[in-house]
């Protein structure tokens, strides 16, 4: 029987969830917790089981881990950065990097050790769904749902998966438009991760467009898309996949087949192994700065509640 996956996980205090859950997943053992402060990384520790550690730079260039998973908002910076591309092990990141896009983008992309997980676009019920999406024909509209819950999943965790996954489906829009509903101004700080419930309608070329739906709390963490086109309905979730055809006829309905739907954490640590194991899909053309554009056009248009236009940020950072 082979070792567990050792890994080092860096959250928040309300993240506990997260990191309890994933420490249930088989093969993966979470050996070192901890938190941007001391007391919140004494209870982090203690819910995962693990030893406690308050540096996270120190942290990362200890040996005994496998794979690394950051999760506190705004951890993933510049200094931290610079580590992460000295190390020869993988660091998993749910939180999107803590600086601008045009920052991110001067840094060179072959050294990055970072893998956001869990992105959806990866996960095995969407990469089951591909199959289907061969013989679907052109999908013209897609509606995007992501429900934080209770686990301590953010709003700009899920607003990256989602722009990742709409970015997989369309490539970029001709226009973006972003509400955000909440207490307070959305953040005017890039560093500063968007936080509250945000709606975006996204128009591509060809009359496509898409729709995403992101709440905080919720209950339960959920992930759904909806495809619609000429092969009819194709719904994907953590639950599986659904597709009816155009004249209501079920086609696949191995959605909604158990009760036991995944939690982030369990999700997110089967990333984890694989992602150790070197097993984790990777993409041949690194996507993160068009997701970044994605990202940080929904953060304006949040902010001057008009139309904004991502390829133009990704024209000015000459990464079209």
């Amino acid at each position: 029987m082979s070792s567990p996956v050792r890994c080092l996980a860096w959250g928040i205090g309300s993240q506990q969830t997260l990191i309890k859950t994933a420490s249930t997943v088989e093969g993966i053992d979470v050996v070192l917790a901890g938190s941007p402060t001391s007391d919140e990384s004494r209870e982090f520790a203690k819910a995962a089981d693990a030893e406690q550690v308050d540096d996270l730079r120190a942290a990362l260039l200890r040996d005994d881990w496998d794979v690394a998973w950051l999760i506190a908002p705004g951890c993933l910076d510049g200094d931290i950065r610079r580590v992460i591309r000295g190390l020869d092990k993988p660091v998993a990141t749910s939180t999107p990097p803590a600086d601008t896009v045009q920052i991110i983008a001067s840094e060179d992309p072959a050294a990055s050790n970072t893998h956001f997980l869990p992105l959806m676009r990866l996960g095995r019920p969407y990469r089951g769904a591909e199959q289907i999406l061969e013989s679907f024909g052109p999908v013209t509209s897609a509606h995007v749902e992501m429900i934080a819950g209770m686990d301590g999943v953010t709003s700009a965790s899920l607003l990256y998966d989602a722009m990742d996954l709409v970015n997989g489906l369309f490539g970029m829009p001709d226009n973006l438009f972003a509400a955000r509903a909440g207490e307070g101004m959305p953040p005017a700080d890039a560093t500063t991760p968007l936080n509250g419930h945000i709606v975006v309608s996204l128009r591509y070329p060809n009359c496509a467009a898409a729709a995403v739906s992101i709440a905080e709390g919720g209950g339960q963490w959920s992930r759904r898309i909806a495809l619609l086109g000429e092969g009819g309905r194709l719904i994907v979730s953590d639950d599986g996949v659904e597709w009816l055809s155009a004249d209501g006829e079920i086609l696949d309905a191995g959605r909604g087949q158990t009760t036991d739907i995944p939690t982030a954490g369990e999700v997110a640590a089967h990333h984890l192994k694989r992602l150790a194991q070197q097993s984790e899909p990777q993409d041949e053309i690194d996507k993160t700065i068009a997701t970044l554009c994605l990202c940080e056009a929904v953060r304006l248009s949040c902010i001057t509640g008009q139309v904004e236009d991502p390829g133009r940020i990704a024209k000015m950072l000459q990464r079209v």
